[in-house]
């Protein structure tokens, strides 16, 4: 019991310093010392199934649909990139199988979107390279707490054949963001990544 509180503690730490959950909208132009607090995606997401996501998806995506064509800050090119950029996201989640696919991607799409729009805004380019870099040396280190983690309560004599295969599917995607596919595609492989470490940081919570 004392072995398995400690794991717990250490969990608990884990999350608290590189944060549970994917978050909607990073700027990681700034230092990595000296992050902006993310922003999580809601907490009733963790656990749907990915065609309950797909509907939460598509519910907030009439919502901002509404909001941008009856807006009257954006010029009618502005309201164009905007909802095609949805109508991407949508189209990219619209096959995917696994819940975690459907999260990351949505989360991947729509920082994107952020990112190019702050760029635009403030007459720059946006330095894609640069953002997966950070990306990746965060999501590493995470991938890198959980799977110690994951050692200990193994250890502990825990079960941890679920863990197990959430991070392995982690390993992968991040290998997958290092390589030399699109943008697009590294990006959604790297958050895609991250929400399958908050579905091992989810399971190891409940044991």
């Amino acid at each position: 019991m004392k072995r398995r509180t400690t794991i717990l503690v250490a969990l608990i730490a884990a999350t608290v310093t590189i944060g549970a959950m994917p978050a909607l909208a990073i700027d990681t132009e700034r230092p990595l010392e000296r992050p902006r607090p993310e922003r999580t995606f809601p907490p009733e997401w963790i656990g749907q199934t990915s065609d309950e996501l797909r509907d939460r998806a598509a519910e907030r995506a009439a919502e901002l649909e509404e909001r941008i064509t009856n807006s009257d800050r954006l010029t009618g090119e502005q309201k164009t990139a905007v909802l095609a950029g949805i109508t991407d996201t949508l189209d990219a989640i619209a096959d995917l199988d696994e819940s975690a696919e459907v999260i990351g991607t949505v989360i991947s799409r729509r920082q994107l979107q952020r990112i190019e729009w702050r760029a635009a805004r403030n007459g720059e380019a946006v330095d894609y390279e640069q953002h997966l870099e950070g990306d990746l040396e965060r999501f590493t280190l995470r991938l890198e707490h959980l799977e110690k983690i994951t050692g200990w309560a193994e250890a502990a004599g825990e079960n941890v054949t679920a863990v197990t295969v959430y991070l392995d599917e982690a390993t992968v995607l991040l290998e997958v963001s290092a390589g030399n596919g699109s943008i697009e595609q590294r990006h959604d492989a790297a958050h895609i990544a991250r929400a399958w470490m908050t579905e091992a940081s989810v399971a190891l919570m409940a044991m």
